[in-house]
């Protein structure tokens, strides 16, 4: 009981500190990092409705398998991304500005370093949205869910694995699909 009553007042208090203005976001200037003479301040919370717009790059096969900042490993293959502000586990919906795809990834690693860039898209991300080979394209970015929604729901989105949730087939499930299908065809 103690422990709903800790969340339920944790969890008020995240909401009510974002809710005094749609696009408000509160940083900790006391949590500071500093990548190649740069200050990143990272976001404490943001609310749902905040939209950026800017530059996406992807990375892959050279950070697969390394430690991300949310200190899960990173997976190539994984919808994920980097944001160096936004905090880690906010879901993001990507949409190419070009072609228009879109797609919903986790924010799970900081970056990108480089130039006006202002996501890092995994590979499995970059080529839902076909930027694999221009390498950056122009982008919008829009939350979908704050890491406070997430934890409150105790749920992730489909397709977008959890933090630190392995992720494996299940036969069972395979076949099962298998046998509606076939139903559903007769």
């Amino acid at each position: 009981m103690i422990g709903r009553v800790s969340f339920l007042i944790l969890f008020v208090a995240c909401v009510c500190g974002c809710a005094v203005n749609p696009s408000f976001v509160k940083t900790d200037r006391s949590k500071g990092y500093v990548i190649n003479g740069k200050t990143y301040y990272p976001m404490k919370c943001v609310k749902a409705s905040y939209k950026q717009n800017g530059v996406a790059s992807w990375y892959g096969p050279g950070f697969h398998g390394r430690k991300t900042a949310s200190g899960e490993v990173y997976n190539m293959n994984d919808l994920t991304a980097a944001h160096s502000e936004l905090p880690l586990n906010t879901l993001l919906r990507v949409t190419n500005l070009k072609n228009k795809k879109q797609v919903l990834v986790r924010v799970n690693d900081r970056g990108p370093f480089v130039g006006d860039r202002v996501i890092d898209m995994s590979f499995a991300a970059a080529n839902e949205l076909g930027m694999l080979r221009p390498g950056t394209v122009p982008v919008k970015l829009e939350v979908m869910e704050t890491p406070v929604q997430l934890a409150a729901a105790k749920k992730a989105p489909k397709g977008i694995p959890a933090p630190h949730t392995p992720v494996s087939p299940n036969p069972y499930y395979a076949a099962n699909a298998r046998g509606f299908l076939a139903l559903l065809r007769n």
